[in-house]
């Protein structure tokens, strides 16, 4: 993916000579958001920190072939930064396009180099919006130069960065429009991508304890399970898509108490069977928050659905049955108030 540039912070910082560790320390304490490129004769990566906190990165090595993402990838990076010959970039960007570019670093590619002289680029865009496409467009000159980036969730233009011959990239969702319109009158190459869903995790702090991150690893595999199962149950007592709209509503219904759920904010997202948490949430929030949210939509589908009485207690008993292995790691992690709530 074509990582966009921001505002410099530091530039060409030798590893010689740079503790990157404490790098990373100093920019947390400033609440920094923004890009750390790293680049050596044979290796380079990319760490994305969102308000002081490293939420995703990038590793690549040899000739690129071999890519990594997420903590194996920031263990990676810390351990090459002791080496010499590497040089080390600091770009400023806001939080909202850190985001944006660090929760799309995990893709496949569907097409490759394609041409506006054989296709449309304003039918495909109409083909992704109808296919509610999540993923990213590269567009570059027939002569192959970095043009922009431009970002898609559920198939609708979400964010785009440009980039300018020199000074940072810029971002702008006001000119999609013509930016698209200009690519298809001077012609342009441009790659689809699509998002692999299992994007950024909450965040990936290279000095905090194994147990925390196994806690926190355990609590999205609990709550992705309560929320699987109610899916699962509801859709097949109704139709596909139902749970979701569902519980989406009562995630509306609660952005004023908890923001992080508001889903235009891309802090919290579950779909197909998988928890989407980027940024600090706090854990009792999340499960308060969570917890509320189920409630509700539970409240909501025995009204929609008069003939299923009993869903409440089928869901209960689907959990309680696949929750014997979390029993003790519900109760310290406090994950146990949602059933209290849930299941009253």
């Amino acid at each position: 993916m074509i990582i966009p540039k921001g505002e410099v912070r530091h530039q060409n910082l030798l590893t010689t000579y740079t503790d990157f560790p404490a790098l990373l320390s100093s920019l947390e304490l400033e609440g920094f958001s923004g890009i750390i490129e790293i680049d050596f004769p044979d290796n380079k990566g990319a760490v994305f920190i969102d308000s002081g906190k490293v939420i995703n990165a990038e590793a690549k090595t040899g000739d690129e072939s071999k890519r990594t993402l997420g903590p194996e990838a920031i263990q990676y990076l810390l351990s090459l930064s002791k080496q010499k010959e590497g040089v080390l970039n600091v770009y400023r960007l806001l939080p909202e396009h850190v985001a944006i570019v660090a929760s799309n670093l995990q893709h496949e590619i569907l097409f490759k180099d394609l041409s506006t002289d054989f296709t449309r680029l304003d039918r495909l865009l109409l083909k992704l919006k109808e296919e509610r496409h999540n993923g990213f467009i590269e567009i570059l000159t027939k002569e192959h130069q970095v043009v922009g980036v431009l970002f898609l969730q559920e198939g609708e233009p979400a964010d785009m960065f440009t980039t300018p011959a020199s000074g940072p990239s810029v971002f702008g969702r006001k000119s999609i429009h013509p930016f698209v319109e200009n690519a298809i009158k001077e012609g342009a190459i441009f790659n689809v991508y699509r998002g692999k869903g299992k994007k950024v995790q909450k965040e990936i702090p290279p000095g905090e304890g194994p147990e925390r991150q196994e806690d926190e690893k355990e609590l999205i595999l609990i709550l992705q399970e309560i929320l699987s199962k109610g899916e699962k149950l509801v859709d097949g007592l109704s139709e596909k898509g139902r749970f979701l709209r569902a519980f989406k509503k009562s995630l509306l219904e609660k952005v004023d108490v908890y923001p992080f759920l508001d889903p235009f904010s891309g802090e919290f997202n579950y779909e197909d069977g998988s928890i989407e948490l980027m940024g600090e949430v706090p854990r009792e929030d999340l499960i308060h928050g969570i917890g509320q949210c189920l409630r509700d939509a539970l409240s909501d589908l025995e009204e929609e659905l008069p003939k299923n009485k009993m869903l409440s207690l089928k869901w209960k008993a689907d959990l309680e049955s696949s929750f014997e292995t979390h029993r003790a790691a519900m109760s310290r992690l406090g994950v146990d108030v949602i059933f209290s709530s849930l299941f009253r």
